[in-house]
């Protein structure tokens, strides 16, 4: 069963070189409400479509940069994945700009030869800097290390303080200044404050006291920052098969969570990949309107640390493809997913959760960072990625759009890129009046600025799957 088996794996192989942090925003889509139609994608699963044109020249021209500058970070970093990007010798963070078409590198000492070449050969109009870094990813990860008891953060003791500290995110500063760290009063599984308990003042003094003991402990410079446990995210309406990812679910417990990406197993079967922490016990899921079996909990395809599972599907059928627009969109519009790709700090992505549909133009802000979600499990790898002044009504996304996927609008936003799985949360706001949720009818809605998801590459090299592509 992958639950233990791919968790012993992990152990051995992702964790040393898993969960640290970076910072910037992103953008990916083509109009106010979704991103750009695939030419040819189906209404209805079945009617031709005339597509919706993309005529924003700054989106297309940013798309079409990034494109260039993400080809160019994966030659830097080898085609490695953010965490395992600490195996290159000094290396520390990589940014791309798409709006100024510039590359950032933050090194430890000079970047090898190898390195050098590349950037004395960049495509005319693509500029790149070399900041130094005091400590390199590897360095980073061993310190962060130093925090974590069996493979997720230990407690923190404070004198003078009966209850615990807990981390709730760690990652590596995108600079190579030290570690970033939140934490908040550990209430239990599931549990946080709220509202602060602490006022202002208090709460400075508290960040202090943790900051001192982080210092000490990691050995290395920490940035300390209180940012109570995420709360789960956990929805587009009545689909049908061959499944498709962005599609509203209910749970085997009832609750709405997100459809994520088609995927293959090892053994050959298609499956429909969710958020693991949605389950809610093993049972059946059901499309969120209409009631129709989906497929149940597949056992043997789950795995916490990566909060991801799939559901195998009686029909056997599941198609790449995502749909797309705001979670009220009924005429079956979707787009075909390429392929994948890893993330950088500063692409530009789509979230694209069913309960509150597509948010485009969030920029990623970090990588390689680790988070702990409401159930308790700590999610060793994850990219953060917040709205910015593109996206429609300045939010990311909302409560159920959980297990919803992330993606980077490719060949001028006709179809997407798979980049990651939404897991947890961060900035909540109140959700604007213009902003559509599908189960607002149900409890009230709210809505974050940030979104926390474990990239593709992490997912699909874990539980053994392929990404199922557009035919």
């Amino acid at each position: 069963m992958k639950e233990s088996g791919r968790g012993r794996r992990r152990a051995v192989i992702a964790l040393p070189v898993a969960a640290l942090v970076l910072s910037l925003p992103f953008v990916a889509s083509p109009s106010a409400g979704a991103s750009a139609q695939l030419l040819g994608a189906t209404t209805a699963k079945g009617a031709a479509d005339h597509g919706r044109p993309i005529t924003d020249p700054r989106l297309l021209a940013i798309e079409k940069k990034q494109e260039t500058l993400d080809k160019i970070a994966g030659q830097v970093t080898e085609g490695l994945s953010e965490s395992d990007r600490a195996k290159i010798p000094g290396f520390t963070d990589i940014e791309v700009d798409p709006v100024r078409n510039s590359l950032s590198l933050h090194w430890k000492g000079n970047p090898p030869l190898r390195v050098r070449r590349i950037l004395a050969h960049l495509p005319k109009g693509v500029t790149a800097t070399v900041l130094p870094a005091q400590y390199s990813k590897a360095d980073l990860h061993a310190a962060r290390n130093k925090l974590l008891r069996g493979g997720k953060p230990a407690d923190l003791r404070i004198a003078g303080t009966s209850t615990p500290i807990r981390i709730t995110t760690i990652g590596p500063a995108v600079d190579g200044s030290g570690l970033q760290i939140g934490y908040d009063e550990d209430r239990g599984v599931g549990k946080s404050n709220q509202v602060d308990p602490l006022a202002s003042d208090a709460r400075q003094g508290r960040s202090s006291e943790v900051k001192a003991v982080t210092d000490r402990v990691t050995g290395v410079p920490t940035t300390v920052a209180y940012k109570p446990l995420s709360v789960d995210l956990s929805s587009r309406q009545e689909d049908n098969t061959p499944w498709y990812g962005g599609s509203a679910l209910r749970n085997p417990t009832g609750g709405i969570c997100s459809s994520s990406f088609a995927v293959k197993t090892s053994d050959g079967q298609y499956e429909l990949s969710t958020a693991y922490h949605c389950n809610g016990g093993d049972g059946v899921w059901h499309t969120y309107w209409g009631g129709k079996l989906v497929g149940a909990t597949d056992s043997a395809q789950r795995l916490a640390y990566d909060d991801a599972l799939g559901i195998h599907l009686p029909s056997g059928k599941s198609a790449g493809r995502l749909y797309d627009g705001p979670a009220n969109e009924t005429d079956g519009y979707a787009k075909a997913v390429t392929g994948w790709g890893h993330n950088n700090k500063g692409d530009y992505v789509c979230t694209d959760g069913a309960n509150s549909g597509v948010h485009c133009n969030v920029q990623i802000s970090n990588t390689d960072i680790g988070v702990t979600g409401a159930n308790g499990v700590y999610r060793p790898i994850t990219d953060l990625a917040y709205s910015t002044s593109l996206t429609p009504d300045h939010i990311a996304a909302a409560n159920g759009d959980s297990g919803g996927p992330v993606f980077a609008g490719v060949n001028n936003y006709t179809a997407d890129e798979a980049r990651g799985m939404i897991t947890a949360l961060d900035r909540t706001v109140t959700c604007p009046s213009s902003e559509y949720v599908l189960d607002s009818g149900v409890r009230t809605p709210w809505c974050v600025q940030g979104v926390y998801f474990v990239p593709i590459f992490q997912t699909l090299y874990d539980m053994n799957w392929t990404l199922v592509t557009a035919q």
